[in-house]
């Protein structure tokens, strides 16, 4: 294997490993199905035990990931709060939840005032894999003999057409609550810039803050979603406020 691909699967065996409930269990079994004998390792560490394990099954690594897969424990994406040991979670380290977080929760759920959706027809964005492509904060519009037409007026573009496009007066920052899957809501800053804005930008902005937040789990009682389980669905922007939410699903 390339040592790249042996380091990224490690990552990921890391973290089946570290959601079960007996780590050498698991390595020991990972070997044994890869038909290998487990060395005397066990003074070393367990990030280079990992790589050592993913490094000497080479063709049979499927088989091994399978297995990890299967012994894994609930949510093996999170980074648990105690380490690999969360049987001993501290919950002295929960901390209340913002008020103005949720106020603004509140605000968002009861949608009082004016709600702009961001996102339109735009396909879901995967949190883990970050695809997506379109732009919010502006309008489009078609030049035809003199006329100024919007893109739906105007219907297909005709020889001779001109597009001008005119951007939405919005500001350069805005703020940001993620409230799913999570106890306690987050309430975050974007620096999105200058109209229109980039919702790929947007997105990996909330990509970035789950990131941060599955560092802590504990702290914003996260409930059993892995990061891949999650897709941005819809943007809503919320001008009175300038808040943008995200409406996740799984």
């Amino acid at each position: 294997m390339d040592p790249v691909d042996i380091l990224s699967t490690a990552s990921h065996a890391a973290k089946l490993i570290r959601s079960g409930s007996d780590p050498e269990r698991a390595i020991a079994g990972a070997y044994q199905a890869a038909g290998l004998q487990p060395p005397e390792d066990k003074n070393d560490s367990l990030a280079v035990r990992i790589a050592r394990l993913i490094d000497a099954v080479g063709e049979h690594r499927l088989e091994v990931m399978r297995f990890l897969s299967e012994q894994s424990g609930a949510a093996p994406l999170n980074r648990l709060g105690s380490g690999w040991d969360d049987d001993e979670s501290d919950m002295d380290s929960q901390e209340e939840a913002d008020p103005e977080a949720l106020e603004l929760l509140e605000y968002v759920e009861t949608e009082r005032g004016a709600v702009l959706d961001m996102t339109g027809d735009f396909p879901e964005f995967s949190i883990a894999d970050r695809q997506v492509d379109a732009f919010f904060g502006g309008e489009s519009y078609i030049i035809r003999d003199g006329k100024r037409l919007t893109v739906e007026e105007a219907g297909p573009l005709q020889a001779g057409d001109q597009i001008e496009f005119e951007e939405a007066d919005l500001p350069t920052t805005v703020r940001a609550l993620i409230d799913y899957p999570l106890e306690r809501p987050c309430l975050f800053t974007i620096e999105v810039g200058d109209a229109p804005w980039s919702i790929w930008d947007i997105c990996c902005a909330f990509a970035d803050q789950y990131a941060r937040i599955y560092e802590e789990p504990d702290k914003w009682g996260v409930d059993m979603h892995d990061l891949s389980d999650l897709y941005i669905e819809r943007l809503l922007y919320f001008p009175e406020k300038r808040l943008i939410y995200p409406q996740i699903g799984s």
